[in-house]
């Protein structure tokens, strides 16, 4: 993981440290808190495979994001499952959802008033790689090139940005892999966490990838529809808050990020 985008997470895992804290220390003179929502209100998590955040492997569902919310939901006594789509429906389904929730989604200026933003994952930076060998393609190169981007992703804005004039879709990361090392595609546009995890989980050596350019950064978030009450957002960002205090997202974040 890059050193900076590191340094960035473990300052806003501080930040969370410190608003927990106060959130847990006033919580016992605190009113109880809000009933319990029905079955038709409590919010349910919905996912894409995107690692290191969230994936079904071959020992079923884990990833950082993912886990979180298992420990969140046993916080809330739920026992709902995390439901894994297509990245581009997941996203879909939260926005018109009644009550749905949705990780890791890029916190973009079109997507500020459309989600219930929760809980802030990890600040990210997004890379254009290639295969490595060759000779290295800086931005211009790129721009005539073949780029693979993830279907639904927000950041084909940034690609648009920069007039390149080849954006391939894709539905998830594997299937961008498969593309560029058959040579449908001469890089892949993606969150250099998310890209770097997915190489290693299919089997890839880094050393066959190179990092061509960096292009842009967002800030990820477990989201919710807007459809999701301020009081059934409230119990999950307090779960959180006591996982944040109790060292469970410290260890986690070191089991994915370390």
């Amino acid at each position: 993981m890059d050193p900076r985008a590191f340094s960035r997470f473990r300052r806003q895992l501080c930040a969370w440290a410190a608003l927990a804290s106060g959130s847990v220390s006033t919580a016992r003179s605190a009113p109880a808190r809000p009933s319990e929502p029905d079955s038709t209100s409590a919010l349910r998590w919905v996912a894409g495979d995107l690692p290191p955040f969230a994936w079904q492997g071959s020992e079923g569902p884990q990833g950082y994001a993912y886990e979180l919310a298992q420990l969140m939901a046993e916080r809330l006594g739920r026992r709902d499952a995390v439901q894994f789509f297509p990245w581009a429906r997941a996203v879909r389904m939260t926005e018109a959802g009644e009550a749905l929730g949705v990780f890791p989604l890029a916190r973009t200026p079109d997507r500020e008033h459309k989600f219930r933003w929760l809980i802030l994952l990890m600040h990210v930076s997004y890379t254009l790689i290639g295969r490595a060998g060759g000779r290295a393609l800086d931005l211009e190169a790129l721009r005539s090139r073949r780029i693979g981007v993830l279907r639904g992703s927000p950041i084909i804005k940034n690609l648009q940005a920069e007039r390149f004039s080849q954006i391939i879709e894709a539905k998830d990361y594997k299937d961008l892999l498969r593309m560029l090392r058959g040579d449908m595609l001469d890089a892949i546009y993606a969150g250099a966490p998310m890209i770097q995890a997915a190489i290693e989980l299919n089997g890839y050596a880094r050393s066959a990838f190179r990092t061509f350019v960096h292009l842009g950064e967002a800030d990820l978030y477990m989201a919710g529809s807007l459809h999701v009450s301020e009081a059934e957002a409230e119990r999950w960002l307090h779960a959180y808050q006591q996982l944040v205090a109790d060292g469970s997202v410290a260890r986690l974040q070191q089991r994915y990020f370390r």
